[in-house]
C-alpha cells in the first residue's frame, strides 16, 4: 500500500485523492483527481489525527490541551530520512505506539516503518514541501464540514468614468464606445474570471448547468451591473449558448429609484443625512479635512472643480476619472503624479469613513449596509425552514455597495474595493461540537474577500468572533447594525414632524386604504393558494 495522505477537493469531498509521502512504485495521485486552479485542498475527514474538533493549526504546532495524533507540522519537522516519527504527547507514530498497536488505521495514511539500512529513505521537509505547495499555494485548513448556503456580493467589473471635470484633456466621449459608466471589455474578462473562480471554488455544490431552484440571481438596475451579473455567469456556468438546451441564467433587478437593498437612497433618508451632518461638524473629521484644505485648494485650479468646500465625494470622482483614463492607456496631465492619486485616494477614505464610520456608526450601518447584511442572514434562515434547493444568492452591486456592507461588519480598512471584488457568506454545518450558548443547528459563518485575482481571497473575522463564527454568536454580534424587524428606521428629525393636528385625518385616510389593501391582497392570495412558485429571495 502507498504511504500517502489521503485529501478531498472541497467543497464536493467525496472526490478525494492522495499525496504519497514516500518514493514508491505505486500511483497515488491519478491526473483526473489532480485540483484545477483554485481549488482549495483539505484534509479528509476520515484521517486520523485531522479531528475538526482538536483545531489543528498545519504548519505550526496545536495549542495547548490539542493532542491529535498526527500533523503536517510533525511530519515535517519529523520525517527526516531514516527517523522514527514521534506525534505530540509522546505517542509514537511509526514504529509502534504506547498501546502496541499502529497509531493509524485509514487505508491510505498507513505511515511506513523505519527504513532498513540502505533501502528507500522518507522525503525530506523539503520534498515534502516542494510536493504540497505547488498544489494549493497555501497551507489547506482543517475541514469545516458540509457546505449549506453561499452568498455573495461583487462589484461590476471594469468600466469607463462616470463623469469627466472641467480641465480634463479627454473629454472626448467617443474615447468611449459604449458611453461613460459603461462596463468595458476589460469588465467583461474580470467578471467571466470571477466566474471561474466561484465555479473553481463550490465545484459540484452548483450544478454543472443552471437549475433556478439552486441559484437566485439579483443586480442593481445599471448597464454595468446587469452585464457583469451576465458575464459571471458565463464564466460560473461555461456551456456555450449553441449547444442544444443551453438556457440564459435570469437576473432579477427592480427599478434604482426603488433599490433599498443593494443602491441605497441615503439622500432621501433624513435620519441618515442627520447622523452625516453631525460627523462631518465634528471635530475630528474637521481637524483631518484641515490637513488636506491646502492640497484641494491647489487641485480646484488644476481641474476646475470646487473641492476645498464642496463635498469630498468630488474628489473621489476626480480621482475615478483620472484611474479609469491610466488604466485604459490615456495619457494624465503632468500634475496627476502618483503622489496626487494616493493623495486623494486618502481625501476619498475620509469620505467613506463619515458615511460608514464612527461616531454613531451603527445608526449609520442599520440605513445602509446593515439592511443587506440582514438580507443576507434572512435569506438562509428561510432557506434553511423551507428545505427547499436554494444554494446560493449573488448580488451584482457596486463599490458603495460593498463599502456600506463592510462598514456594517466593522471591516473598512481605509481601502476602495476594485472592480470584480467579492464579498462571500458561507453558511457551513460544522463538525464538531459547538459550546452550548452558540449552538444553532451546529452551523457556522465563514467571511472571504477576493480584492485581488492573482491571490488567494482573504479570510475575514468579527471582531470577537474567529473564523467560522457561530451562526448564533454572528447573529448577537450584528444585531445593533442590522434594522429592527418593522424596517430601516429612516425617519425625519423629530423637530420635523408632522403637526398633530394634520397627522390625525391622515392616520385615519391611511389606516381606511391599507384596509382595503388588505382585503384584497387576502383575496389574491386565497384565490392563488399557498403553493405558487418561488419568487426569490430579496
Amino acid at each position: 500500500m502507498c504511504p500517502c495522505i489521503r485529501f478531498s477537493l472541497l467543497p464536493d469531498p467525496s472526490v478525494s485523492f492522495c499525496l504519497p509521502l514516500s518514493i514508491c512504485p505505486c500511483v497515488c495521485l491519478p491526473a483526473a483527481l489532480r485540483p484545477a486552479p483554485g481549488v482549495s485542498i483539505r484534509p479528509s475527514v476520515g484521517l486520523s489525527g485531522f479531528s475538526p474538533a482538536a483545531e489543528t493549526v498545519w504548519g505550526r504546532p496545536p495549542a495547548s490541551g490539542s493532542r491529535p495524533d498526527l500533523s503536517l507540522w510533525a511530519m515535517i519537522r519529523g520525517w527526516g530520512a531514516g527517523e522514527v516519527m514521534t506525534g505530540w504527547g509522546g505517542q509514537q507514530a511509526v514504529g509502534g505506539s504506547r498501546s502496541g498497536r499502529a497509531a493509524h488505521s485509514h487505508p491510505c495514511a498507513q505511515v511506513p516503518r523505519r527504513a532498513a539500512m540502505g533501502g528507500p529513505r522518507h522525503p525530506s521537509p523539503l520534498l515534502l514541501l516542494a510536493i504540497l505547495l505547488p498544489l494549493g499555494g497555501s497551507w489547506p485548513e482543517p475541514p469545516r464540514g458540509r457546505l449549506l448556503f453561499v452568498t455573495v456580493v461583487y462589484r461590476h467589473g471594469d468600466r469607463a468614468p462616470l463623469d469627466s471635470y472641467p480641465t480634463d484633456p479627454h473629454q472626448d466621449k467617443t474615447l468611449w464606445p459604449h458611453g461613460l459608466g459603461q462596463l468595458t471589455q476589460e469588465g467583461v474578462q474580470q467578471q467571466l474570471e470571477l466566474g471561474r473562480f466561484l465555479r473553481a471554488r463550490y465545484g459540484d455544490f452548483l450544478s454543472q448547468e443552471y437549475r433556478r431552484e439552486e441559484l437566485y440571481v439579483r443586480s442593481t438596475d445599471y448597464d454595468r451591473t446587469l452585464q457583469s451579473a451576465q458575464a459571471n455567469l458565463a464564466g460560473l456556468f461555461p456551456r456555450s449558448p449553441r449547444s442544444p438546451g443551453w438556457m440564459p441564467v435570469p437576473v432579477h433587478t427592480v427599478p434604482a429609484t426603488e433599490d433599498k437593498l443593494l443602491k441605497f437612497r441615503t439622500q432621501g433618508c433624513p435620519q441618515y443625512q442627520k447622523l452625516l451632518e453631525e460627523t462631518v461638524a465634528g471635530e475630528e473629521y474637521q481637524t483631518a479635512l484641515e490637513g488636506w484644505r491646502d492640497f484641494l485648494v491647489h487641485l480646484e485650479n488644476l481641474t476646475g472643480l470646487s473641492l476645498a468646500e464642496g463635498p469630498l465625494h468630488r474628489a473621489w470622482k476626480v480621482l475615478d476619472t483620472l484611474t479609469c483614463q491610466r488604466a485604459h492607456g490615456l495619457p494624465l496631465p503632468d500634475w496627476a503624479t502618483p503622489e496626487v492619486l494616493g493623495s486623494l485616494a486618502q481625501v476619498s477614505a475620509l469620505d467613506v469613513r463619515a458615511h460608514v464610520g464612527p461616531p454613531r456608526a451603527q445608526e449609520k450601518a442599520r440605513l445602509t449596509g446593515g439592511v443587506l447584511l440582514d438580507a443576507i442572514l434572512t435569506n438562509f434562515t428561510q432557506a434553511q425552514a423551507r428545505g427547499g434547493p436554494l444554494r446560493m444568492v449573488m448580488y451584482s452591486a457596486h463599490d458603495s455597495t460593498l463599502l456600506a456592507l463592510l462598514g456594517a461588519l466593522g471591516l473598512y480598512d481605509g481601502h476602495h474595493p476594485p472592480y470584480a471584488a467579492c464579498l462571500g457568506f458561507e453558511f457551513w454545518k460544522h463538525l464538531g461540537q459547538l459550546e452550548q450558548e452558540e449552538e444553532e443547528g451546529n452551523v457556522t459563518v465563514s467571511l472571504f474577500y477576493r480584492n485581488d485575482s492573482s491571490r488567494p481571497p482573504l479570510t475575514l473575522e468579527l471582531l470577537g468572533c474567529p473564523s467560522p463564527c457561530p451562526l448564533g454568536r454572528f447573529r448577537r454580534l450584528t444585531a445593533p447594525v442590522r434594522p429592527p424587524p418593522g424596517g430601516p428606521p429612516c425617519r425625519p428629525p423629530a423637530e420635523d414632524a408632522t403637526p398633530p393636528g394634520v397627522a390625525v385625518p391622515l392616520l385615519a385616510g391611511a389606516v381606511g386604504i391599507l384596509g382595503i389593501l388588505s382585503l384584497g391582497l387576502g383575496a389574491l392570495l386565497w384565490s392563488r393558494g399557498s403553493t405558487g412558485p418561488r419568487e426569490g429571495p430579496v
